[in-house]
């Protein structure tokens, strides 16, 4: 690592966490360093014990080992501070003072111990002095100016007694004695460089596990637990409850409409809404309650034994929520905006026999769906029927795992046709023929395989068959198929894979294949959206966005998708002559999608007259009953042939 880039990250790095480990780094090379002075010290005043005057010896032996024994002592007291625990800023500048010293004493040596004429035992001096700072540099290099002030004050004096001297041979070990003196000081500042950049790599290393471990835990928007670190403690409270025959509650809350404020205002104004959201949550719930952000805008809050018995906890989770529900009142502000936001609150009482995290989480769920039901801005407390509800949802669930295996599910195909009444494209509809209910649509079982992630093998079986049928329209090259895409779909880190083995093994077209992705999977994650977008577009495949228009603000983000349709939502179109406002949106995506060469499908025809006011504002393509209905195959294939 460079000097300036190697700065720059200890800038940024705890200097105080440096510091503490320089300091502890130095101190601990202190014993050995004693012991090699005594040695040292001991042997240098025996050789020159004939040379040089006792006196001397004997009071510089004396200073640098009472030195030593006062290193000792601070070594002794640096040890007593556990590992971790913060010192006084003092140590580190005891740490450079008592080096410098301990480098004087050796520079003294210098003076008082040199044989002015025996060149063998100035020589023997050089050495030994040499040899200390060669040394020195090793343990006390951690700290910079303890190395340096060490070797200069030890090789200083020694040095000028060499000079002065004055003869050739004492000339030549001058030079020797700078050059070396020079190459030590560089290889401490090498040694130093080294050190530091360990501690800030050490430093940036622990950063980046305590940011992996916060991302993995904790939302990191509203710095709230995430989905989870909430579910691990919720089943930590559950076992307690059981244990302890302790009541509480759950909170399943999600805010009313966020998406129309998400799309109106933009991703930034709706993100720091989810901050004041959560802050206004955090607010109204005790210390000893636990709040997490779930999903999107979808918040939990865990409370532990809240009542003695089931009836009390309900009664004490109810106002709770109500207390919550209330502090929704006042507008939040954000920049100039003021927002009145609503929430709808799913209450689920704890434990329920035999029920773990994930269900307790589906039953507080399905609560807030009913208070959203009833008309959002509500609270609701799961009852036996939601229970119920949730029953027959399972049983949904486990009819559709059969039919998977019992291939009960056929596609339908409604044609797609231009202006001139001619069909360009068909979409494939999904159908279910239940042993007992007879054909079933989406609407009856969609939601409940979203929930149960059933959506997934579902809608690659979807995505199959239809890429099979269209290879049996290898006569009509020219025909387009759409098929929808789900957003667990989407979402699935398989799609893109899926998707490439199924052409692959189909031989199909890939540009006649028109994936269909709703207007709000897109927007809800954008960036992801182009992401998987772009690698469909690299297999060939099409995009079009289903539903458009009922996010009207989105069409500023039109750009940055490389799409190839948009399908107007039903509801603009059906009844388009009797309403000015949707005739004005429908007519501005037009604008907007002819501008930007996208073709247009407008979706829900049923009447003539519709068909004719979405020509004349140059709609090109449309679907819908008043054209055709949706039908099997064949009855598809006898409208082509």
């Amino acid at each position: 690592m460079n000097q300036p880039l190697l700065e720059t990250h200890a800038k940024e790095a705890n200097l105080t966490d440096i510091k503490s480990a320089q300091v502890r780094t130095l101190f601990s090379a202190i014993p050995a360093s004693l012991a090699t002075i005594l040695i040292n010290s001991v042997i240098l005043s025996t050789i020159l014990w004939q040379e040089i005057s006792h006196t001397n010896i004997v009071a510089w032996f004396l200073a640098t080992n009472s030195l030593s024994l006062f290193r000792w002592y601070l070594y002794r007291q640096f040890t007593k501070i556990n590992e971790g625990e913060e010192f006084d800023a003092i140590w580190y500048q005891l740490a450079i003072v008592t080096s410098a010293l301990s480098g004087a004493t050796w520079g003294a040596a210098g003076i008082w111990l040199f044989a002015e004429h025996s060149i063998a035992h100035q020589v023997f001096l050089l050495f030994v002095i040499g040899g200390m700072g060669a040394g020195a540099i090793v343990t006390l290099s951690v700290i910079l100016r303890a190395a340096q002030s060490f070797v200069l004050l030890a090789v200083t004096p020694v040095l000028i007694q060499i000079m002065l001297v004055n003869n050739q041979i004492s000339t030549a070990m001058a030079i020797m004695i700078i050059l070396f003196t020079a190459r030590i000081l560089y290889s401490s500042k090498k040694l130093y460089d080294t050190f530091i950049e360990s501690l800030v790599n050490a430093h940036e290393r622990d950063v980046a596990e305590e940011r992996i471990r916060s991302q993995a835990l904790y939302d990191e928007l509203t710095k709230l637990p995430n989905r989870r670190l909430f579910l691990a403690s919720l089943d930590q409270e559950l076992a307690r409850a059981a244990r302890h025959k302790r009541v509480g509650a759950l909170f399943f809350i999600d805010l009313d409409r966020f998406k129309a404020i998400n799309d109106s205002l933009g991703r930034s104004i709706g993100d720091e809404l989810l901050v004041q959201v959560a802050d206004r949550i955090c607010s109204r719930i005790r210390q000893e309650d636990t709040a997490a952000r779930f999903d999107g805008d979808k918040f939990v809050v865990l409370l532990p034994e809240i009542g003695k018995n089931i009836k009390i906890s309900g009664e004490q989770a109810h106002k709770i929520a109500n207390e919550i529900q209330k502090s929704f009142d006042s507008p939040f502000k954000i920049q100039q905006h003021e927002i009145q936001l609503t929430i709808s609150i799913g209450v689920v009482i704890f434990p329920l026999e035999q029920e773990g995290s994930a269900n307790l989480v589906k039953y507080a769920d399905t609560a807030m769906f009913e208070a959203k039901r009833e008309g959002r801005d509500s609270v609701r407390l799961y009852s036996e029927e939601m229970q119920d509800a949730t029953e027959r949802r399972r049983i949904i669930e486990r009819g559709l795992k059969k039919a998977l295996e019992l291939s009960e599910f056929e596609l339908y195909f409604q044609p797609q046709f231009d202006g001139a009444h001619q069909i360009t494209g068909i979409e494939a509809l999904l159908r279910w023929h239940h042993p007992d209910k007879g054909l079933l649509t989406p609407e009856f079982f969609i939601e409940t395989a979203e929930q149960s992630g059933l959506i997934v093998p579902i809608g690659d079986w979807v995505i199959r068959s239809a890429c099979e049928h269209l290879a049996k329209l290898d006569f009509d090259s020219n025909l387009e198929l759409s098929v929808n895409i789900s957003p667990r779909q989407f979402r699935n880190l398989e799609f893109i894979s899926n998707i490439t083995q199924i052409l692959l093994e189909t031989g199909v077209n890939p540009a006649r294949l028109k994936l269909e992705i709703t207007e709000s999977m897109v927007i809800d994650n954008i960036d992801q959206s182009v992401g998987v977008i772009d690698h469909l577009k690299r297999l060939g495949v099409k995009i079009s966005i289903d539903n458009f228009g009922t996010g009207y603000s989105s069409l500023i983000s039109l750009a940055r998708f490389s799409v190839d349709e948009i399908k107007i939502d039903p509801s603009l179109v059906q009844g388009i002559t009797n309403s000015p406002e949707n005739a004005i949106i429908v007519e501005t995506i037009m604008l907007t999608t002819n501008h930007l060469k996208i073709d247009t499908i407008a979706e829900g025809v049923e009447t003539s007259a519709d068909l004719d006011f979405l020509k004349k504002l140059n709609c090109n393509k449309f679907q819908g009953f008043y054209l055709a209905k949706p039908d099997s195959f064949e009855v598809f294939l006898s409208l082509i042939i």
